[in-house]
């Protein structure tokens, strides 16, 4: 099993390296059926393999070889249809922003909208640091979610600062004059800074990823000399980025081991290997496993309307469906998580988990080409508009669908997105409606 994994890891490290071979590194986010490879690999590859070499999983002490097998055949099929269909729409990112041309008055007034985003962000921001800080850090960590409850719109509307961050940089990039250019660095630092203080703090690794990955790949794809063929001076690039690659997994690594320290306080053994921390982010496989191996009852699309609906308050629908990870964490460990409990216990999901927790195993094959389809469509539509914010919501969109869309919980990944895509709307309107009134 570990000779047919690492020979898939193998032609999968053979695909990326042509694309960047022959495209360059920027390949990474200009064409997204790379980067969706790299996480899929991540998670529905790399890991397992790890966990087979280790012989680590959290619910089961072993699976079947059978299991195994199956469910790396199942996410493969599944992954090369997604893939099939999204390369139809022939998406590509670099191309997109290469020779746009924005207007200064455009800029300066994405910069001042992005402003007021920074400033909702930042006071949302403030309240949560307050009660963190209130309770203390350790005791916060200790319980996440029961904090969290009744809270959902205030922890969603913080992520609007790291939002802020991702159109300042892009201003900084399309901007046509030194001034704006300067103005645009200073609140891209300002915003980053402050959301790198907040996610520390909360030890919300997974936010601070997703920032690094939104910045990274504007930086990416709005630098030339990156989306070139690959030559000498990409090459030290590379380095440069694997250096950094690796700096921030340590980082990750270290607040990872910090939050499961407060959980294994009470032991006198504690152990936190590299396995162990790298499943706590991307472990999803064994969910797939899991299943195979075990009954549970199907969701039929129950925790997509969970996602749709958490915008509804439970006092207003009582009986509104729970979002994947609870329910998962419910079949595997019954009662884990009750509504109102203090000391609740979830699990991340992705993609794939979710398509077999709704249709079972026919939904890992079939419903991807769904996705891929509807996906293309939508990034294809954003892509066509004359607007620099339009098209920057189109690269965001396809960074955290082809990312987080892989390993998140669907509920909160919807909801997340859902709230992150409003600042992008607002200046749009602002931008749209602006030019129209001038033009008049």
């Amino acid at each position: 099993m570990i000779i047919f994994l690492s020979i898939l890891l193998v032609i999968v490290f053979a695909f990326t390296l042509y694309f960047i071979l022959a495209r360059g590194i920027g390949a990474l986010f200009s064409q997204p059926v790379v980067l969706g490879v790299l996480f899929f690999t991540i998670i529905h590859l790399l890991l397992p393999l790890l966990q087979i070499n280790e012989d680590y999983y959290r619910y089961q002490t072993e699976y079947a070889l059978l299991t195994i097998i199956l469910s790396i055949v199942l996410v493969v099929l599944g992954q090369f249809l997604f893939m099939l269909f999204i390369t139809r729409f022939n998406l590509d990112y670099y191309k997109l922003f290469k020779d746009l041309q924005v207007s200064d008055r455009e800029i300066k007034r994405m910069l001042f909208v992005g402003f007021l985003v920074f400033l909702v962000g930042f006071y949302f921001s403030y309240q949560n640091l307050s009660i963190i800080l209130s309770v203390g850090v350790t005791e916060y960590l200790r319980d996440r979610i029961s904090f969290g409850q009744g809270k959902g719109i205030q922890l969603l509307f913080a992520h609007w600062t790291y939002v802020s961050a991702f159109i300042f940089i892009f201003c900084y990039y399309m901007a046509g004059t030194k001034k704006l250019r300067i103005r645009a660095l200073i609140l891209s630092i300002l915003s980053f800074g402050m959301s790198m203080l907040y996610y520390f703090l909360n030890s919300n690794r997974n936010s601070i990823f997703i920032m690094l990955l939104l910045l990274g790949g504007a930086w990416f794809i709005n630098n030339r000399s990156l989306n070139t063929k690959a030559n000498k001076k990409q090459m030290k690039r590379i380095l440069l980025m694997f250096v950094l690659v690796g700096v921030a997994f340590i980082l990750f690594f270290n607040i990872g081991k910090e939050r499961y320290a407060l959980y294994a306080s009470r032991h006198k053994e504690f152990k936190y290997p590299l396995v162990k921390s790298l499943n706590g982010a991307f472990g999803n496989h064994e969910n797939i496993l899991w299943m195979l191996e075990n009954d549970y009852e199907k969701s039929y699309g129950q925790t997509y309307l969970a996602g749709y609906a958490n915008v509804i308050p439970r006092k207003l629908w009582p009986g509104k469906p729970l979002g994947a990870g609870p329910k998962l964490k419910n079949f595997i460990d019954p009662g884990s998580y009750v509504l109102g409990r203090d000391r609740n216990s979830s699990l991340t999901t992705g993609f794939f988990t979710e398509l077999q927790m709704n249709f079972g195993v026919v939904g890992i094959v079939i419903f991807p080409i769904f996705i891929a389809i509807v996906m293309g469509l939508i990034l294809q539509h954003l892509n066509r508009s004359n607007y620099l914010i339009v098209k920057m919501a189109s690269f965001f969109t396809m960074i955290l669908f082809f990312t987080q869309f892989y390993f998140a919980e669907f509920l909160g990944f919807f909801s997340r997105y859902f709230i992150t895509i409003i600042p992008f709307i607002i200046i749009y309107l602002a931008v749209s409606v602006r030019f129209k009134l001038t033009k008049g």
